[in-house]
């Protein structure tokens, strides 16, 4: 008896609820009908919580877009700061400011591509400075909207340089990536941390003395030296033109 009693409860329950989602079905036709704006704006509400949460499950996304913008705004801040700096000072005469096209390991060892060339007046032998009055190089090549800069720290070059406050003459070899070698009577007192300049251009520093290898069985020491910036980092340069008319 009580068997079933309970399997008719259970059949009635059944029922009633296919009553409703058949009525809950028949209202939302009705209303398809009578307003079918109002179903997706329903929708709308109901889910719209739910893509809130989908944003807060994934702030990796919208952080790293962030930090992205923010790293490129700072290169560009610092670039203008540069720039600003430069053209606030006294640019060396008869100067043209180049960028950097191509730089190893894009070119050739210790050379670099500037993006001007004969029409901007460049010619063969042009100094080639970075910011600060730093020398660098020399143009070697000249086209007609580009040009090539040999580093002066190319392996094997050789230039008369100055050493130290004292002047002491001697002769420069590039060992290639900004870096020198000199080599002087042992005798002679040299520190680390000595300037370096180039004789008949201005007082600007060529180079600072990062080492001094001195052997007892040798009468000469051998100076390293290195130019006071990474010359790779380098985006832009000054080039003294030589021929200038201006």
């Amino acid at each position: 008896m009580n068997y079933e009693l309970k399997s008719s409860i259970k059949r009635g329950g059944i029922g009633h609820t296919i009553k409703i989602v058949l009525g809950i079905i028949l209202v939302l036709i009705i209303l398809h009908f009578i307003a079918p704006n109002l179903l997706p704006s329903i929708f709308t509400t109901i889910v719209k919580p739910f893509w809130s949460l989908g944003n807060v499950e994934n702030p990796d996304i919208n952080s790293f877009s962030i930090n992205a913008q923010n790293s490129i705004i700072a290169q560009l801040e610092k670039e203008n700061i540069a720039l600003k700096e430069r053209l606030g000072r006294p640019i060396i005469k008869n100067s043209v400011l180049a960028y950097i096209l191509k730089k190893p390991p894009f070119t050739v060892y210790d050379s670099f591509i500037l993006d001007i060339g004969v029409k901007q007046g460049i010619s063969i032998g042009d100094s080639v400075y970075t910011f600060g009055d730093i020398l660098i190089g020399e143009i070697s090549e000249i086209f007609p909207t580009t040009s090539k800069v040999k580093l002066y720290s190319s392996y094997g070059e050789k230039y008369n340089v100055l050493v130290s406050d004292k002047n002491i003459q001697a002769s420069a070899i590039g060992r290639g990536g900004g870096s020198f070698e000199i080599v002087i009577p042992r005798d002679i007192k040299i520190l680390e941390g000595d300037t370096i300049t180039i004789p008949n251009i201005s007082n600007t520093v060529f180079g600072l003395v990062g080492k001094i290898i001195t052997e007892p069985a040798r009468a000469f020491s051998t100076i390293i030296f290195s130019q006071p910036i990474n010359i790779y980092e380098q985006k832009w340069v000054i080039v003294s033109l030589k021929n200038s008319k201006i």
